[in-house]
């Protein structure tokens, strides 16, 4: 059970205002948001920033979902992986792909700058930083930009895993 109530729409004017971003996103309102809404300012800033990771960066998408999935599995985050499993799907990942990164296992059959990327999310989330041998690496395979967004995009789903888990927010009932 969540630690905080979720704020419906239609209970809170600020709410509503960031509600209507998530809308203007194209994005459903998840229990994410709803658990946010408590601190709607802070839901704002939240949409601000995940607009950026998810629409803005300089990452191919499905490196990215990759990415997330890595991040997601690695601090056992079944909401993430639930939601990014299928993003990954929409944006032509392979299953074979996805399976292999969302459930930690070796990513041979991904490209060389696929697998950088997931060692990279690996890594971090064990160490939260990566070695010389692996940054050398990522400056192989990506530009100083991507490598920036690919820090970003790992650092976003470790904050988004705090939210997760010190609120307890429930995976919504029709993606269980």
């Amino acid at each position: 059970m969540a630690r905080l109530r979720y704020v419906d729409p239609g209970a809170s004017t600020a709410a509503d205002a960031a509600y209507a971003e998530v809308g203007r996103m194209g994005r459903p309102i998840l229990n994410l948001y709803r658990a946010l809404a408590n601190q709607p300012p802070a839901l704002a800033a939240f949409l601000q920033m995940s607009r950026y990771v998810r629409s803005e960066s300089s990452l191919e998408p499905g490196l990215r979902e990759l990415v997330i999935l890595a991040t997601a599995q690695e601090l056992k985050q079944a909401y993430e992986l639930s939601h990014h499993v299928q993003a990954a799907q929409r944006e032509g990942v392979s299953a074979k792909k996805i399976a292999a990164v969302a459930q930690g296992e070796p990513v041979d059959l991904l490209s060389e700058p696929e697998q950088c990327a997931v060692e990279f999310a690996r890594q971090v989330a064990l160490t939260r930083t990566c070695d010389d041998q692996l940054f050398g690496r990522l400056q192989s395979a990506f530009s100083d930009e991507q490598i920036v967004d690919l820090v970003v995009t790992t650092a976003w789903y470790h904050l988004c895993a705090v939210i997760l888990g010190s609120l307890m927010v429930e995976l919504e009932a029709d993606d269980q």
